[in-house]
This record gives C-alpha cells, structure tokens and sequence, in this order.
C-alpha cells in the first residue's frame, strides 16, 4: 500500500521512480540483477557448507550424523557454578617452567667493571626531571626499549641495535659507566656479545624468567648491578659462588649503612624524598622536531 503524495515535488518524484522501474523492467536489467544475487547467495551458501563439512571431516565426525555440542556456559546452561577450593591438591594450576640459570666462568669473567660513579636519571632528562622522548631522531635502547634523548653505546663487534644501551640502563643493569665505555672505543663489546645480556627478550629466548626493575635490590643484596647479581649468584664453581656472596653480604651491610646515613642527613636538612616512579609512569616529554 502507497500513501499519496504529500506536494507537488513528492509526486513527480514518485513519477520518475516509477517511470525509471518500468524502464528497467523493459530492459530486463531488474531480472538480471535478481539473477545474478541469487547466483550469488548460492555460491556463498554452497562454499559456507563445504567449509563447514571440512571442518567436520577433519574432525572425523559426519555432519548429518553427529553435530558438534554448542558451547556455552554454566550460566546460559542453567548449570551451577563449580566449586573451587584454592587447597585442594587435586587440581592442577597452570606453573610456567623455566631453564635452570647457570653462568660458566668465562660469562663470570665477562661482567663489565667501572671505576666512577654514573648520576642516573639525569642524560636524556629536562630540568623536571622528565624523560625527552625522541620517536624520530632517538636510538633505541635495546634494554628499555625507549627512544629518547639520552646518550647510546654502539658495540663494534656486532654492529647492531642489540648494542646499543643508553647510559642509564648500562650502569643498573650491567654495571658499566657509559662514558668509560665510550673511551673504550673499538675495544668495547655489548653484553649481549658478551652472552650476559639481561633483557627480557635475551632472557626469554634462553628460558630464563623476566626480572623486571630489581636494580634497588641487587644493590641492597651487595652487588654492583642485576647483572653481576644474576651471574654471580648463579655461576657454575661452587666455591666462587660461596665467595661471591660473602663477599656481596659485606657490601650489603656497608650499602644499608651508607643509605641509612644519606637519608638522616636529608631528614635533617628538609630535603624531600626522591621521585622513585618508573619513567613509564612520569609524563611524557616529546622533543620537537
């Protein structure tokens, strides 16, 4: 059923619809499209079905035999949440598993060595003490993964983004000061030449678990970075482990003391506590082109 036109527009509107429909029925050009959308369906129904037969062959099942159950959930079932009881041993939890982490005594003697003192957060940084984000000119550093202002290592043995650090992450987690590295020249290979990388990607790819930000720890545990804690504490020569951590609970109580002392003298003098939060969640700064 059609309304009636409402003005004079609308009416000769409708005329030239009509007058377009019967010109295409003379041409046969709506049978045509008919035919052709119909083709069209068949052959999607026909390659939906073949695809679904696939699926049901390679299962070993027959379709119009056996049809798959529909997944669906206790809730939309009408089933009764299964109990769970966090003790009981009879189910199994899903553990990752990793490769057991032992350094030889030629990745012991691989650790880098410094003879001054590195201020971090300071290279690649504005007067507020945020990180300059460089995505056009910046390096990336193979340990953050952060293009930034910051200065880089480049290792002459491999040549490649794998080598390069920026200053900060050499010093935390290798241990090595960024601008005697930088003397060092052609001289200078990169931890991961050196096979004591401790990048998350290195890691992984040796079945070793992530470490995450655990610089503060390795110092409070007496070493020099998480580097020389991870090979040291995990070296094959039994009596050089024993002896590394003697040496390291020594150091410990020296760094406790020497904190302990910083933060008195700071009490005392008013001066605020340091902005300890990772540069992911500090604003962002982007340099300008």
């Amino acid at each position: 059923m059609t309304t009636a036109p409402k003005n004079e527009y609308e009416a000769e509107r409708a005329a030239r619809i009509e007058a377009n429909r019967a010109r295409m029925t003379e041409l046969g050009v709506l049978d045509a499209s008919r035919t052709i959308a119909n083709a069209a369906n068949a052959a999607a129904s026909a390659k939906k079905r073949r695809r679904r037969n696939d699926v049901q062959l390679s299962a070993g099942t027959d379709f119009k035999k056996e049809t798959p159950p529909r997944r669906a959930s206790r809730r939309t079932r009408g089933e009764e949440p299964e109990n769970y009881d966090p003790n009981d041993a009879t189910k199994e939890l899903f553990e990752p598993t990793y490769a057991k982490e032992v350094y030889t005594s030629e990745q012991v003697a691989a650790l880098g060595t410094r003879t001054r003192e590195w201020t971090l957060f300071r290279d690649g940084y504005d007067e507020r003490g945020n990180r300059i984000y460089d995505p056009v000119n910046g390096l990336c550093c193979h340990q953050c993964r952060q293009k930034t202002k910051g200065r880089r290592t480049s290792c002459s043995g491999c040549n490649m983004m794998r080598g390069v650090y920026c200053f900060d992450c050499l010093y935390m987690r290798q241990g090595e000061h960024g601008e005697e590295v930088a003397e060092l020249g052609d001289a200078w290979r990169c931890p991961s030449c050196r096979d004591i990388c401790n990048c998350s990607f290195c890691r992984t790819r040796k079945g070793f678990p992530p470490t995450g930000s655990m610089y503060r720890s390795a110092l409070a545990m007496g070493f020099d970075s998480v580097a020389h804690y991870l090979v040291l504490s995990n070296q094959e020569d039994e009596a050089a482990r024993e002896a590394a951590m003697k040496e390291a609970e020594i150091k410990a109580k020296e760094y406790a003391k020497k904190q302990a002392a910083i933060m008195e003298a700071d009490r005392e003098e008013g001066v605020p506590s340091p902005d300890t939060k990772p540069h992911w969640l500090k604003p962002k700064v982007i340099a300008s082109e």
